[in-house]
């Protein structure tokens, strides 16, 4: 993940941005991995691994604090300027979008914990393709959002961001399919409202993939376009 200035004449800010850049990188490798195995007790059943999932967070959380404390350091210690400052804010903001990520994971793990710990829920073969299909779009944009940022990829960091389309269009087909079964099965109803609290993490976490891709382009083009209607003036 090649986010430095090549040319910086300060050797020891490379190295610590090099640092921060490694400790992103390795939060992201876990929320992902956290994210999978959240997804993954769910279709399961498990409830061992949902449970795994929720005492990982813990290891995010700690990543996080870390992260921050080093961005703190480099803004006070270097006072960058241009492409370094964009590089450190670029971080900045996705370990934050990360942190999100990993809570939202842990939702769905506990979703998963409590849905393996009740017997014969009723309604949880009829949505659980429809949640798992919503998840793998979450999980594709994440991965493909983190790969983007690696490689400074504008066109892999825009395939994410058209992306965001599909993890609504599938939320608004989970609601429905959840309005539906509830309405015909009203013992289905707790089963209902938690396949749907797992279904909205996952539309959350999509959010937060488009947010890391947007910050490709603001890193590499100096670009903001997380809200293109409030700087048009709308």
């Amino acid at each position: 993940m090649n986010v430095s200035h090549t040319g910086h004449t300060i050797k020891k800010f490379d190295e610590e941005l090099g640092t921060l850049r490694d400790l992103v990188l390795r939060m992201g490798g876990l929320v992902e991995e956290q994210l999978r195995r959240a997804v993954e007790a769910l279709e399961r059943g498990d409830a061992a691994l949902a449970r795994e999932v929720i005492v990982g967070d813990r290891e995010i959380d700690r990543i996080e604090l870390t992260a921050d404390e080093e961005i703190a350091h480099l803004l006070a210690r270097r006072a960058p300027l241009g492409i370094d400052l964009r590089t450190v804010l670029t971080l900045s903001k996705t370990v934050n979008d990360l942190e999100r990520v990993g809570d939202e994971a842990k939702k769905v793990a506990r979703t998963a914990r409590d849905l393996a710990e009740r017997d014969g829920v009723p309604g949880r073969d009829v949505l659980l393709p429809g949640v798992s299909g919503l998840a793998q779009i979450a999980l594709e944009m994440l991965r493909g959002a983190l790969d983007a940022l690696v490689r400074l990829d504008l066109e892999q960091a825009e395939r994410v961001r058209k992306a965001d389309d599909r993890v609504d269009d599938a939320f608004r087909g989970c609601i429905r399919q959840a309005t539906e079964m509830m309405s015909a099965t009203p013992e289905g109803v707790e089963t209902g409202i938690l396949m749907l609290f797992a279904a909205k993490g996952l539309e959350r976490i999509g959010d937060h993939a488009k947010n890391v891709a947007l910050y490709v382009f603001y890193l590499v083009e100096g670009q903001d376009l997380r809200h293109p209607k409030v700087q048009r003036g709308e």
